[in-house]
């Protein structure tokens, strides 16, 4: 599954345009009061403005209109990386931003999935993720460079009260469970790009925060332009 456009909110866009145009190095594609869009390897990935209390009319965007909540909205996102590259990369990484921590370690290694990754936070504290995937033949026979090697944008967090209802519908849509079925965690798409449907309330790891449901918009080659946002049932899907 690739991801090659990614939306979400956030209170000031430009706010974070010194972190991902200086800090990460990637090229910025629009930056304006209301929207913020750079070049994440294969993924534009844009930050659209939300403000608490903002009429519908003044809301002009689907996305916008479709979050009436209190509290500011972060998500989690990953990049790839090549999976050769996660200690250059974390020392990279380390001169931008302060890495999360767990048990004492800064690198969160998963048997499961044959993965590696350090997990940090933009300003407008959304949880960023470098994973190397050593089940991909991505591995590169030069330094780590992060103009070339942040590749795409390869997870997104998916939080919603009833997981399997949410994978039903993203599975009819030609997105399957990634390493099978299961109620609380359940990942959908393949290495290249997949949403991690969680409950809310689930720690991400590394962090202090809790997967919460907010809305966001991609564009899945093959798929189409997803607006994915909850509502009663759980999952709102609508693909256009």
């Amino acid at each position: 599954m690739k991801i090659k456009e990614a939306t979400f909110l956030t209170k000031e866009p430009l706010g974070l345009l010194p972190f991902y145009r200086d800090g990460l190095r990637f090229p910025v594609v629009t930056a304006e009061e209301d929207q913020l869009v750079v070049q994440a390897g294969d993924t534009a990935l844009r930050f659209v403005r939300w403000e608490l209390g903002a009429s519908e009319e003044e809301a002009e965007s689907r996305l916008v209109r479709s979050y009436e909540g209190q509290s500011t909205p972060y998500y989690h996102f990953a990049f790839n990386i090549p999976e050769n590259k996660l200690d250059e990369a974390k020392g990279w990484i380390e001169t931008v931003t302060e890495l999360g921590m767990e048990a004492g370690r800064d690198i969160s290694r998963s048997e499961a999935w044959n993965s590696d990754s350090v997990y940090f936070m933009d300003p407008a504290g959304n949880i960023l993720e470098l994973i190397a995937r050593h089940t991909m033949d991505n591995g590169i026979q030069r330094p780590f460079d992060p103009d070339r090697d942040l590749q795409c944008l390869s997870e997104i967090g998916l939080p919603t009260r009833n997981v399997a209802y949410a994978v039903d519908h993203l599975e009819a849509i030609g997105i399957g469970s990634y390493q099978g079925r299961n109620d609380s965690f359940n990942p959908v798409g393949d290495e290249e790009g997949m949403f991690i449907v969680v409950q809310p309330g689930r720690r991400w790891h590394f962090t202090n925060l809790t997967a919460e449901c907010y809305p966001f918009e991609v564009f899945v080659e093959g798929v189409g332009k997803l607006f994915l946002a909850e509502d009663e049932q759980g999952l709102k899907l609508q693909r256009n």
